[in-house]
This record gives C-alpha cells, sequence and structure tokens, in this order.
C-alpha cells in the first residue's frame, strides 16, 4: 500500500522550524510554570479567593 502520495510537502525553512520549536517550548513552560504557581485552583481543589 505504499506508494508514491499525490501531495508533496515543500520543505520547511529552517528559520521556522527552529522558531516553532522555541516558542512551542516556551509555551508548554510557562504553563508548567502556571501550574506550579495556581494549579491547585485550576484544578478545584483550592479555591482563589481562600488564603
Amino acid at each position: 500500500m505504499a506508494g508514491k502520495h499525490p501531495i508533496q510537502i515543500p520543505p520547511v525553512r529552517p528559520l521556522y522550524r527552529f522558531a516553532a520549536t522555541g516558542l512551542g517550548a516556551s509555551m508548554w513552560f510557562f504553563l508548567m510554570y502556571r501550574a506550579k504557581q495556581d494549579g491547585a485552583a485550576l484544578l478545584g481543589l483550592k479555591h482563589p479567593w481562600d488564603h
């Protein structure tokens, strides 16, 4: 079943590939940082107005 597929994907410039990797990594770092800071409030285990 493997053969030549009619849709050809052109190669991506290295700048775009590295930029996408960097932006994706920074997004995940930010999400993990926010989950560490207030993950309990996000999951409903703690109310943000309770001190």
